[in-house]
């Protein structure tokens, strides 16, 4: 009998050690899907929205993209819920608290769920009343979840008829409360399929599909509702549900919060949220969402994935930072190592091949310069798992941020990290001044012109209204192509493929200043080109030769004019000494020197040789180090007349 039993409970331990590795291989697989299904949906949603935050676009162009952005957020809804279930049965599931816009959560998850009524004829409500508290101190994210999960349901099982969403609030009263808690009420109802009786009871309990017979055409996985019960309990709340089978159900969600002011939402924004016009509103809060200036700036942004690299440079743009990229962990390791460069900060990619970013940064602190120990170092991770926080300070890292990259936390990390008030306050009359007058003054004078293949408007736009860039650009633009130009006259079978690169270039710049008549022309011959149609080349190259040569001439018209307006200095050619100055400070990365002395030759006009000063600064805004100091060598500065 005592062996039974000791057998017995050597079988039980082990079915209990084989049970365990099974959880941890689970919570493994989760971890690692999640970081593979967030890495694309940081491309979705925030290329998406930096389309959307800039501009320029025609309407049906916006509403795709729209739809485009809130399928991304929908999805990654999704990521968070399967994710959500390990940190479930591991009891780690935590809230993360801070103040919200009960607008913007509102807005945000009907935004993101509404898309589920597709094409059927559901009519959706939404039930708010003018008073509702502006803002509220909780985990912002867990109520949305919370919420999403009870409406995607509605949604779903909802054929035909209403979905109603109604929120309220009220300051909890009661023996020994000062007043700082509030009872936020939320209910969904519908008039959809309804659930069984003998089915409520298990609702909450199991990650299943109720009535999967006559909901098999229904996608779902079963696991909203009970993340949404734990999410609810862990804010000291519940939900609970009424229901009639086949008439339809209502969810009722009552969390508990913290009072932050009595500001609330009014009359207007209940209105907007209400019709739907919220979304509208809060997309134009963020395009004019305020980022300091920091020309002062220049950091490393590392990561192994080409597309979120020019996430991460749209988004840091606005700031005006220097910003350079590297593509692995090695190549970050050698910057720091050479010190080419002082970067202010270095924002590094968590998971990449051979090195990832955790190896990466303790390889740089254990270079063991002061500037390698000390240097700003913010993960940038897809993985989205508790305590991530604390692994990444452990690890060497000041800061990290979840991709997909929120703007209003890149804000925070960019003020907290990389800002010098010292250097703002020496510098706010020169950042004023540019930043109010220099763009303002060539828009003005872009008004006075309309050229032909060229929509100046749309340009600007582009540049986000930035005229003295945009002037820049036009004038680089003007420079360059008229060389291009010439070296496609020629064209041969033999020199095929050197003409297909040079009418790509000509397509690239031609569109980036919006002259997409020239565009489009010299996109039709690259095709051609790649395709071997040499009777197409020969053919079509002189329209586009026209055409370009047309453009340049009105472009050179509007720009002298444009110069003549601007009443400045004008000297024979660009200083020797300042190209020289340029030369020698490029060879030791001195960028700071060299963009001082561009900006003094960009103060003058000049009589011969001043398309290479747009040129340089193109230049320096690519870092092209290397093209700088050959193109410069090439030339005889040590004689007063460099050519």
């Amino acid at each position: 009998m005592t062996l039974n039993l000791k057998s017995t409970a050597a079988e039980l331990k082990t079915a209990l050690r084989d049970t365990q590795k099974a959880n941890n291989a689970k919570s493994d697989f989760l971890a690692s899907m999640s970081h593979e299904m967030r890495t694309p949906l940081n491309a979705v949603i925030g290329l998406s929205e930096l389309a959307l935050e800039e501009g320029g676009i025609d309407k049906e162009t916006e509403i795709n993209l729209e739809k485009i952005y809130s399928a991304g957020e929908t999805l990654l809804s999704l990521v968070n819920d399967i994710l959500d279930i390990s940190k479930i049965e591991a009891g780690k599931l935590e809230l993360i608290e801070s103040v919200y816009d009960t607008p913007s959560l509102i807005n945000d998850t009907v935004t993101n769920n509404i898309l589920r009524i597709g094409d059927k004829p559901i009519e959706f409500i939404l039930n708010i009343p003018d008073d509702l508290p502006a803002q509220l101190y909780g985990d912002e994210l867990r109520i949305k979840q919370i919420l999403s999960n009870l409406l995607s349901n509605a949604f779903k099982y909802t054929r035909q008829g209403t979905v109603e969403l109604g929120i309220d609030c009220t300051r909890e009263d009661g023996a020994g409360n000062s007043g700082d808690l509030v009872w936020l009420s939320a209910w969904v109802s519908d008039s959809g399929m309804g659930i069984k009786a003998a089915d409520i009871k298990n609702l909450f309990s199991d990650y299943i599909q109720m009535d999967t017979l006559s909901n098999r055409k229904i996608e779902g996985t079963g696991l909203g509702l009970p993340i949404a019960k734990k999410m609810a309990e862990l804010m000291d709340g519940a939900i609970t549900v009424e229901s009639e089978y086949g008439k339809g159900s209502t969810f009722t969600v009552r969390i508990r919060q913290k009072y932050v002011s009595g500001e609330t939402i009014g009359s207007e924004t209940a209105k907007s949220l209400k019709n739907f016009r919220y979304s509208n509103h809060k997309r134009h809060k963020n395009a004019k969402f305020t980022r300091i200036k920091l020309p002062y700036a220049h950091v490393l942004v590392v990561d192994d994935n080409e597309t979120n690299l020019d996430v991460a440079r749209g988004l840091m743009k606005p700031y005006g930072m220097q910003i350079d990229t590297a593509s692995s962990g090695l190549e970050a390791i050698d910057a720091m190592r050479l010190e080419k460069v002082r970067y202010n900060a270095v924002f590094m990619d968590h998971m990449m091949p051979g090195m990832d970013g955790i190896e990466a940064t303790e390889k740089i602190r254990e270079l063991g310069t002061d500037y390698a120990k000390n240097i700003p170092i913010i993960a940038l991770t897809a993985n989205a798992i508790s305590g991530n926080e604390k692994m990444f300070i452990s690890k060497g890292f000041q800061d990290f941020l979840t991709k997909p990259i929120d703007i209003s936390r890149l804000d925070a990390v960019i003020r907290h990290w990389l800002r010098d008030k010292t250097i703002e306050v020496e510098d706010r009359r020169a950042i004023e001044f540019n930043d109010e007058n220099s763009a303002s003054i060539p828009n003005r004078r872009f008004s006075d012109f309309q050229i032909e293949g060229i929509d100046l408007e749309a340009g600007l736009e582009r540049f986000s209204g930035d005229g003295d860039a945009y002037l820049k650009v036009l004038r680089s633009y003007a420079a360059n192509t008229r060389n291009l130009l010439g070296s496609i006259q020629e064209v041969s079978k033999e020199n095929l493929n050197d003409y297909t690169i040079t009418v790509h270039g000509i397509k690239g710049s031609s569109r980036s200043i919006c002259a997409d008549l020239v565009g489009d022309m010299a996109e039709d011959l690259e095709k051609a080109a790649k395709e071997g149609d040499f009777g197409y080349v020969r053919e079509k190259t002189p329209d586009l030769a026209q055409a370009a040569a047309k453009l340049l001439a009105d472009l050179g018209g509007m720009l002298d004019k444009i110069t003549e307006k601007a009443g400045g200095p004008v000297k024979a050619r660009p200083d020797r000494e300042a190209l020289v100055k340029i030369l020698e400070a490029c060879k030791t990365f001195d960028m700071e020197t060299v963009e001082a002395a561009v900006r003094e030759l960009e103060s003058y006009e000049y009589e011969t040789g001043g398309e290479l000063v747009p040129w340089l600064w193109e230049n320096v805004q690519q870092f092209n180090v290397d093209e700088i100091v050959r193109k410069l060598s090439e030339m005889n500065l040590g004689s007063d007349n460099p050519q």
